[in-house]
């Protein structure tokens, strides 16, 4: 069966399944070395379900394969999935020139919404840098003493994300013994001519993806495959002006199509989505008045929470010294958003919308949102109550802008849903 979708929107539809392991809770804690970690095979179970479903068989076709992973990453006191990843391929993907070639898909999984350790580890520590030209994520790295404009830089959570990436190890042998980054390995040692391969993440994995490309492709690691593409949606900043440069380099943008999403190698995004205005200044500025908030006579006006986390990124960007810069982008209009927020729950709500169903919608379609997962495996529960999340989070708002005397501007250890290290 030949694929409905085109190939920029057969690469998002993978990408989203590397997703489902989010929003699972594990009974108990995963021991490293124990055989098959629950989450693992939830996500395994919940792509096994994905793929026959029509919205997804229909989009994909046929040809489409697992082969390596999932593997899901955890702390040694968590209960979520903090990273995952899998790798798809097919021997006949029809590429948007007009070729056929074999193809690899690394897909990585976006912030899990349930995890502490995602939100304010990989996501939010943006404060320090990395310096990109001593980084290897196999190796214990050092925050930047001295950073300067003229240094490639990431940040230390995008760092510590692409670290986990790369050490990523199927828990389960039957999924691969290979940790992500030795599989790529051993995948460009092996690969035939003409085979190809794309990375793509959204959210958090929209930064960890093309970072993780970078380092692979600058240090020899992709050097056999014909065309290596990066297909990243939704991510925030992963560096500084120098790092996105270079970025743009190694992979120049490949337009494709008459609609913004049909191009490679360029940050996917939606114009009303809060994410990728971090970590650049000029676009952080742009969050107080994005969904309609004004303190205007007769205005709605921005929730107090949403200000302070506004002005605390504006800090900890600011702290970083260093300019954080997007990586290129391609930009679309989602449906506009509705009426002024006027409490923070209906601020994350929005944007909510806004970071996920809106992609969805415009590059799959509405069919692709209701993908039915597999049956929850022993010592897995679903975690359903989107609403009580958000609650949760608008709690660790007020903890971080109203601390108790003597705590501090941030809380101690995360909030959330499981028990993160």
């Amino acid at each position: 069966m030949s694929a409905h979708f085109d190939v920029f929107q057969q690469t998002f539809a993978l990408s989203l399944l590397s997703n489902l392991s989010s929003n699972y809770i594990a009974r108990d804690r995963y021991v490293p070395g124990t055989h098959g970690d629950p989450l693992e095979a939830q996500l395994v179970a919940n792509i096994q379900a994905a793929l026959p479903e029509p919205a997804v068989s229909a989009g994909l076709g046929t040809g489409w394969e697992i082969v390596w992973g999932p593997a899901v990453w955890r702390g040694a006191k968590s209960r979520v999935a903090e990273n995952a990843a899998v790798v798809f391929y097919n021997p006949e993907v029809a590429f948007e020139d007009g070729t056929t070639a074999a193809s690899y898909v690394v897909a990585i999984a976006a912030t899990n919404f349930i995890s502490g350790y995602d939100w304010i580890v990989e996501d939010f520590t943006v404060s320090s840098t990395v310096n990109w030209a001593q980084y290897d994520p196999a190796m214990p790295f050092a925050v930047a003493a001295a950073p300067n404009s003229a240094m490639p830089l990431i940040s230390k959570g995008t760092a510590t994300g692409v670290r986990h990436i790369a050490a990523l190890t199927p828990t389960d042998p039957a999924h691969g013994t290979s940790s992500l980054a030795d599989f790529i390995g051993q995948l460009n040692g092996t690969a035939s001519a003409g085979t190809r391969m794309i990375f793509t993440g959204h959210s958090l994995a929209g930064a960890l993806a093309p970072t993780f490309a970078l380092y692979l492709k600058e240090h020899g690691a992709l050097s056999r495959f014909e065309r290596v593409r990066v297909y990243p949606t939704a991510g925030a900043s992963p560096g500084n002006t120098s790092f996105s440069r270079r970025f743009a380099d190694a992979f120049p943008r490949q337009a494709a199509g008459g609609k913004a999403w049909q191009s490679w190698n360029v940050l996917i995004h939606n114009q009303y989505d809060i994410v990728p205005h971090a970590w650049a200044l000029g676009t952080l500025l742009q969050l107080p008045t994005l969904y309609g908030n004004s303190d205007a006579e007769g205005g709605v006006k921005l929730p107090e929470q949403i200000y302070g986390v506004v002005l605390l990124a504006l800090a900890d960007s600011t702290a970083s010294k260093t300019l954080y810069a997007a990586l290129p982008g391609a930009v679309f209009s989602g449906a506009p958003p509705g009426p002024a927020p006027a409490t923070a729950a209906a601020y994350l709500t929005m944007a909510g919308v806004q970071h996920v169903k809106t992609y969805i919608e415009e590059i799959l379609g509405p069919d692709f949102l209701a993908i039915e997962h597999g049956p929850t495996v022993p010592g897995v529960s679903e975690f359903k109550d989107a609403t009580r999340r958000i609650a949760e989070i608008v709690e660790i708002l007020e903890k971080i802008l109203h601390p108790d005397a003597g705590s501090g501007l941030r809380p101690a250890a995360p909030l959330a849903t499981g028990q993160e290290a």
